[in-house]
């Protein structure tokens, strides 16, 4: 059976989630695909307000490190497909709090030694020990991922594809070591980074070197890691991200086409056009 067919038929999900917008957007999307939802939602990471709504009943709140309750929760729920989305902010081992399931599982994958897709992925195997299928969130909303091409009004300049050029080659190279996904280019020169705090970090971090050299407003690049499981945290900006380029001076922001997430693609589009900043999609090995 095909990959399609088997999401076609999907009636009840898990999900756990992290924080942004993309958990609500995915109950949403199931909630109109009459998809029934049980939410796994972590303290101090998933926002309340935004899953609100959903029935008590299929909501547990459950600290980082509750995974016997997380997989019980599924399990007495009939539950086989999950779903992991949203940011989470890797704490200190120190203030997880462990139950007996996740000490099990930290102990197999090493927790201090593995980057945040090693991680992931660890998790994921973990998951399929337990008989659950990890889908990825684009399987139930392909709408979210970027499309080739500009986003919004404003268009990238043939000087500009230089710049991205470089710029992919620099997050490709910065996602080979499993820290980031995200660079910062400016006349010809990688100018920051992406690490743990994220890509908006990452831009506040720039934005006094991009607004002290006014030749150049700088462009941020972000990809999806080489060797990323596609399932598990692709690459991600929402309105935020165009909020915090335009005050820290950027002119653009080039993602990868098919690999990256839009938050709200629409209101991303109208601040983009607001802010007269590029939005670009760009196929990475048919880029140069």
């Amino acid at each position: 059976m095909s990959a399609t067919k088997e999401i076609e038929q999907i009636d009840k999900l898990g999900v756990i989630a992290g924080g942004g917008k993309l958990p609500a957007y995915l109950l949403d999307v199931c909630k109109n695909k009459s998809i029934e939802v049980y939410v796994a939602a972590i303290n101090e990471q998933c926002d309340k307000f935004l899953i609100k709504n959903h029935p008590e009943k299929q909501t547990l709140w459950v600290d980082l490190g509750s995974a016997g309750k997380i997989i019980d929760f599924f399990k007495q729920n009939d539950v086989t497909d999950l779903v992991l989305i949203g940011s989470v902010k890797r704490p200190k081992l120190s203030r997880i709090k462990p139950d007996i399931k996740a000490v099990q599982i930290l102990s197999r994958i090493a927790f201090k030694a593995l980057g945040d897709n090693d991680l992931l992925c660890a998790l994921k195997g973990e998951l399929e020990k337990e008989e659950f299928k990890v889908r990825a969130v684009q399987d139930f909303c392909d709408n979210l991922l970027m499309p080739r091409g500009v986003l919004g009004d404003y268009k990238n300049t043939p000087t500009d594809r230089k710049t991205i050029e470089l710029g992919i080659q620099a997050s490709q190279d910065l996602g080979k070591k499993d820290i980031g996904q995200a660079v910062i280019v400016q006349n010809g020169r990688v100018i920051g980074l992406e690490d743990e705090h994220g890509t908006d970090a990452l831009i506040k971090r720039c934005a006094p070197l991009l607004k002290s050299d006014k030749s150049d407003g700088g462009i941020l690049v972000k990809t999806c890691k080489p060797q990323q499981d596609t399932s598990l945290d692709l690459p991600t900006i929402g309105v935020d991200t165009i909020q915090n380029a335009y005050e820290a001076g950027l002119k653009g922001i080039a993602l990868q086409a098919g690999y990256t997430l839009l938050v709200d693609p629409k209101n991303i589009a109208e601040y983009a056009n607001k802010y007269k900043i590029f939005v670009v999609g760009v196929d990475i090995n048919h880029f140069s």
